[in-house]
């Protein structure tokens, strides 16, 4: 198959179980298809359309989905996309990918044309999720020294590669020229990096690794380079994951949990003030993305966490369902089941992971699962009868 190629889906929709929620599985479950990053904008700004990735003739490539038509458009060809980096830019006119770890590219949606907006150099690998400012006119990524990469395709090798120490560079890449400057740079395994919303000056960035072996998670850096600092030190037993920028910018929100404790802690940091406040405890969700304003945020629950080395620790029992937490009740309800697996599949670390958001209208949630056979894609309502939570 080739870009410009478009596939008709049948849907499948079916009320939850338990929440009485109406479910609409997206995509077939005999073809590998998931969404990208769960922070990564995925729908246009009416919702009517859809990025996803699938592996229609074998290829992990990136389509467009008319939601109402069910027709997939394919917008890029060949092997070696970042499937779960892509982002669609914020007037809906482009998608932004990296491919084969060397070329970020921009793919016209109405004539499907690319431009090549960047190159990594030949000594280093680009890794991970790049990330625009809310202006799309530059991002932020990371860069491994080729001579240290390997391919993280399972979680022994993540473990591995943490205690390398990999050479690692944070940079920023002009969207219009392709310059790049380096914005930060250690021997310290660096991911996750992310422009404050409707703020180019700040930069969120992660220590990777096991996170019951890194120093301390989650950093800030000025783009300049300047003022490198940790946004919480960590308490004994504590470790911290999945931190995303509320859209409109006022907070950065990451998910805290204990050394043998079941439930876990929903903390907000202030990046002006610097304080660290819990906002609410919640089950014993893996990733979590709020709303624009962060009134909403939605979770899904996990098992015992595979990014930690003293597992036996952390065990949890596992939790199948998708949460929505009210802030301001501190209250949550069920949404429905996402039933994963979590494994790694086809040598990837991430695909089954539900990585769930909500939709424009607030009134879903996006998810990936793997229960009905490979992974897919899957749109909740959210439940007319909720039945809340107390955190």
């Amino acid at each position: 198959m080739a870009k410009g190629m478009q596939i008709k889906l049948q849907y499948e929709v079916y009320t939850d179980p338990d929440t009485g929620a109406e479910i609409t599985r997206l995509t077939p479950p005999e073809v590998t298809c998931h969404r990208n990053y769960f922070y990564q904008k995925c729908f246009t700004n009416d919702g009517n359309r859809l990025l996803f990735a699938g592996a229609f003739d074998g290829n992990w490539n990136y389509y467009l989905l008319d939601i109402g038509k069910a027709v997939a458009t394919q917008l890029t060809e060949g092997t070696g996309d970042n499937t779960f980096g892509g982002f669609l830019s914020p007037d809906d006119q482009f998608l932004y990918y990296v491919k084969n770890e060397r070329t970020l590219l921009q793919v016209n949606l109405d004539t499907l044309a690319e431009r090549e907006v960047y190159r990594v150099p030949e000594e280093w690998v680009g890794y991970g999720t790049w990330v625009a400012n809310s202006d799309c006119t530059k991002l932020v990524g990371i860069e491994i020294a080729k001579s240290d990469w390997v391919p993280l395709n399972d979680w022994k090798i993540f473990h591995d590669f943490f205690h390398k120490g990999p050479h690692c560079r944070l940079l920023r890449v002009d969207l219009a020229t392709g310059e790049s400057a380096v914005i930060h740079e250690e021997k310290i395994w660096l991911g996750h990096p992310i422009y404050r919303p409707f703020n180019d000056k700040t930069v969120a960035f992660c220590h990777e690794g096991p996170h019951d072996l890194v120093d301390a998670r989650m950093w800030m850096v000025n783009e300049d380079g300047s003022n490198v600092r940790k946004v919480k030190e960590h308490a004994p037993g504590e470790s911290c994951t999945h931190e995303f920028w509320v859209p409109n910018g006022s907070a950065l929100v990451y998910v805290s949990y204990l050394k043998g404790k079941q439930g876990r802690t929903i903390f907000s940091y202030n990046p002006d003030t610097g304080a660290n406040v819990a906002l609410m405890q919640m089950p014993a969700c893996s990733h979590l993305m709020s709303n624009f304003d962060g009134t909403l945020m939605v979770g899904d629950g996990s098992g015992t966490p595979v990014d930690v080395k003293d597992t036996s620790g952390y065990t949890i029992e596992n939790d199948p369902y998708l949460y929505v937490f009210d802030v301001a009740k501190k209250a949550c309800f069920r949404v429905a089941r996402h039933d994963t697996s979590w494994d790694t599949f086809e040598n990837s670390r991430q695909v089954t992971h539900p990585h769930p958001s909500f939709t424009p209208d607030d009134k879903a949630v996006l998810f990936s699962s793997d229960k009905d056979g490979k992974p897919a894609l899957y749109i909740a309502k959210l439940p007319q009868q909720r039945e809340y939570l107390p955190a």
